[in-house]
């Protein structure tokens, strides 16, 4: 049984691959793999969107909207995972679709279209958005990820419990490739490391928790 936690940047590009790269791991392993998507909110994912979007980042008033934009999205996501881990992802996924390929801008308006799209409860979903449980979830996720010393964007962390002898997780930081997560899922480490320097886009690195 492999457990695979993906943290990601809410309004992430980079976060969409990834994901999508995870979702075709845990159907090509459908009874074998358990996974999760994280936000993960903290001052690189900040610092990420301030430089793809070319904010100035000695801009304090811009840096502390792009933070309440992130938190915000990533609390939507909370509400929306409410009403199945399906629905949740796919409003995750969608929302990051729209933001980064569509460039629509993140709105009231574009989350209520999106809700509706994904088959969510309106009413339910603009209840929990800012909910004590919505806000209590999304901090235990960053519990998680201080707890993996989790920093950066999208991060992987994989624990093979059907393999006795590995008592621990493999992170995989920038994790946006499908063949460096596969190696890894099956346990072969020097194909993995083989593959992510063959990966000549983002620099992935791979450790041992």
């Amino acid at each position: 049984m492999l457990e695979i936690y993906l943290f990601v940047n809410p309004l992430g590009e980079h976060c969409l691959e990834a994901e999508r790269s995870v979702l075709k791991i845990a159907e090509e392993h459908r009874d074998t793999v358990h996974y999760q998507f994280l936000p993960l909110v903290n001052l690189h994912t900040v610092d990420d969107v301030m430089q793809r979007s070319k904010f100035d980042a000695r801009d304090l008033k811009m840096r502390n909207k792009v933070f309440q934009t992130i938190y915000a999205a990533a609390l939507d996501y909370k509400a929306a995972l409410f009403q199945g881990k399906r629905r949740g992802q796919e409003f995750l996924m969608t929302l990051q679709n729209e933001l980064n390929f569509h460039h629509e801008r993140y709105t009231d308006q574009l989350i209520t279209s999106l809700a509706g799209t994904n088959g969510l409860d309106a009413e339910m979903f603009h209840t929990d958005r800012r909910s004590k449980l919505a806000i209590e979830s999304f901090e235990a996720d960053q519990r998680i990820a201080c707890e993996m010393q989790i920093q950066h964007h999208p991060s992987a962390v994989i624990y093979n419990y059907a393999d006795p002898t590995q008592d621990y997780g493999i992170m995989i930081e920038d994790c946006h490739s499908y063949e460096v997560l596969k190696q890894v899922c099956q346990g072969n480490y020097d194909a993995a490391l083989a593959a992510q320097n063959s990966t000549n886009i983002r620099k992935q690195t791979i450790h041992i928790l």
